[in-house]
């Protein structure tokens, strides 16, 4: 694989204007939301004349959404929602969450279309919006994601552990700038260091894979800091 490193810096500036988006989600329309959030990626992109939507699935409190790619165009008549998702009902769509069929209708109508440079800020991007991509209006089913708080520099990192109550373990990482892994068939991991407050309390290295078909997978990894 190839690797390489994404300068702490561009990451923390990409996550404030991230942050800045959440603060704000819920002022945009439809699909202007999932538009704008892609726009702050700039290293990710889908095909000229092609624009996000998606489909809300359930209640503001409990619900999510579930994202496609579509023709800005649309001629009059013509549903901006493809046939093979108008046709499932949005009870059946709720759920199929996490399971293969729901796969295949994110890589038909979302990952597919995507693209990113060749480049470990290309792969980070990515990971880092499909992520975000997801989260949008589901906090309810996102906080998995929602709660951890990335860390880009060493001063966040010693920040962190300067603030907590209680150290029972630290590793001090030599750098806090993500690492892209580039597999030459396409995808590859990315790994970052994030904090998870709550009951957690604890450092650790996020590894996000990105497969060959565009889906993401997020696990953890090293354990940096136990604060609690």
């Amino acid at each position: 694989m190839l690797e390489g490193r994404i300068p702490g810096y561009h990451a923390d500036r990409m996550l404030e204007t991230v942050k800045r988006f959440r603060a704000n989600w819920m002022r945009y329309h439809r699909p202007e939301d999932v538009n704008q959030l892609l726009r702050l990626f700039p290293a990710v992109h889908l095909p000229r004349g092609f624009m996000l939507d998606y489909l809300p699935i359930g209640g503001v409190e409990t619900g999510w959404i579930f994202p496609f790619a579509r023709r800005e165009m649309i001629t009059s008549g013509e549903s901006a929602i493809p046939p093979s998702l108008a046709a499932i009902e949005r009870d059946r769509l709720a759920g199929k969450r996490g399971s293969g069929e729901l796969l295949r209708l994110e890589v038909e109508h979302l990952y597919r279309h995507l693209t990113h440079e060749p480049t470990a800020t290309g792969l980070f991007e990515y990971a880092f919006f499909i992520s975000e991509l997801w989260a949008t209006k589901s906090a309810s089913k996102a906080r998995d994601w929602l709660d951890l708080d990335p860390i880009f520099t060493k001063r966040q990192f010693d920040a962190v552990v300067r603030e907590a109550k209680q150290v029972l373990r630290v590793i001090r990482p030599e750098t806090c700038d993500p690492l892209a892994r580039m597999a030459p068939t396409g995808g590859g991991v990315v790994e970052f260091i994030v904090y998870q407050g709550a009951a957690w309390k604890r450092i650790f290295r996020l590894r996000v894979s990105v497969e060959v078909d565009g889906s993401v997978r997020r696990e953890p990894g090293e354990l940096l800091a136990n604060l609690g």
